[in-house]
């Protein structure tokens, strides 16, 4: 009965993440990459909350790209990227982490640094943009750089050892056994308040605050004030929506031990909670087009131009085509030769100016008497 039970969870969990992970993994690529690229557009990219945001776009690809993608390999064709070699257990799960890692404190930054700009508390530049962007992710680096130092494909530390069993991307328990009571015991706990609670802390009530002072100033009601309050808007609706639908994955893998990850329903419940967590990293897009004014402008604006750009393209491509087609008879109806070709109005002034000077010159010429005699 427990054997069947286990199969029925195992089989129902892998039929949801085959469905559903491919949608989320279309989703991501496509609302991303469009989201990227009419942020960085020149009317919205003057806000350095966009290019924050551009970079979000990217880190939520790399996310949904490096977890989802590897379970959905594992769940439909039974393939673990990490179990290739030992390199490949390494890089992929801590550029896993470096990209889980980023999400939340791009947001948490980017809350900070808009509030700071609207209350006129501090100058927001291109250049202290991208060194702050530069710091976060040195320091995301070098602190999820233990995981690929300690990571390697070796038993499991969950399993009994045995040579049927096969190998693991995961800390080997024997040899590090220090490091593997601090990523089981306390790492989680750490990464819990480093990367979930201070990071939605500073979202929440930096949100807050900014409803607060974007009111006060959109009763201006100038261009400039409504180009700040869509723009904090969008980001009011991506931290509300990453708060709503990251926080139960991170707090289930926070609370969770060890030991549960043998037990039937956990699984199932990960797998739903962590699809959960994926759908937030493929939605910015349509976050964006119903919060953002501007955004849905832009967006329009750009698929406008791409589509003009493809239909001059075309057309100039018809007309050169008919133009090699034409024949000797068509071409030379079209483009006559030269001798046919009727005087242009240049020559023509140009042969009336000759003509004036040798009149003058004749007359100047002729004597006085003779002019006198023909007047007559």
């Amino acid at each position: 009965m427990n054997n069947s039970l286990i199969y029925s969870h195992e089989n129902f969990t892998r039929w949801i993440s085959a469905i559903l992970s491919p949608i989320i993994l279309i989703g991501c690529a496509i609302g991303n990459i469009a989201s990227f690229m009419v942020l960085l557009r020149p009317r919205l990219r003057r806000q350095t909350t966009s290019i924050y945001l551009a970079v979000l776009c990217m880190a939520e690809i790399g996310t949904c790209y490096t977890g989802l993608l590897r379970q959905f390999l594992l769940d439909a064709f039974r393939l673990d990227i990490r179990t290739i070699n030992s390199w490949a257990c390494r890089s992929h799960i801590y550029l896993t982490y470096v990209f889980l890692r980023l999400a939340p404190l791009l947001l948490a930054l980017v809350t900070l640094q808009r509030y700071f700009y609207v209350t006129q508390r501090a100058i927001c530049s291109l250049k202290s943009t991208c060194i702050q962007l530069f710091c976060l992710f040195i320091f995301v680096s070098t602190a999820e750089l233990h995981l690929f130092s300690f990571y390697d494909l070796t038993h499991s530390d969950t399993r009994p050892r045995s040579e049927h069993i096969p190998f693991e991307c995961t800390v080997d328990k024997l040899h590090h056994n220090t490091y593997y009571e601090f990523r089981s015991k306390i790492y989680p706990k750490l990464a819990l308040v480093a990367y979930t609670v201070v990071p939605l802390a500073i979202i929440i009530i930096g949100n807050v605050l900014l409803v607060r002072t974007v009111r006060k100033v959109s009763q201006r009601a100038n261009c400039k004030a409504k180009k700040k309050r869509s723009v904090t808007r969008m980001l009011y609706a991506v931290s509300v929506l990453y708060t709503v639908l990251t926080s139960p994955a991170s707090i289930f893998l926070a609370i969770a031990p060890a030991s549960y990850q043998l037990a039937p329903a956990f699984r199932l419940q990960w797998t739903l909670l962590r699809l959960l967590f994926y759908l937030c990293h493929s939605v910015n897009f349509l976050l964006f087009c119903a919060s953002g004014t501007f955004f849905r402008q832009e967006f329009i604006s750009f698929v406008r131009s791409n589509c003009v750009i493809q239909l001059n393209w075309r057309s100039n491509r018809n007309h050169a085509v008919d133009i090699d087609g034409m024949t000797k008879f068509e071409e030379e109806i079209l483009n006559p030769p030269l001798k046919c070709r009727t005087p242009s109005n240049n020559s023509v002034t140009k042969s009336e100016r000759r003509s004036s000077k040798l009149n003058e010159t004749r007359s100047a010429e002729t004597p006085p008497e003779i002019l006198k005699n023909s007047k007559s």
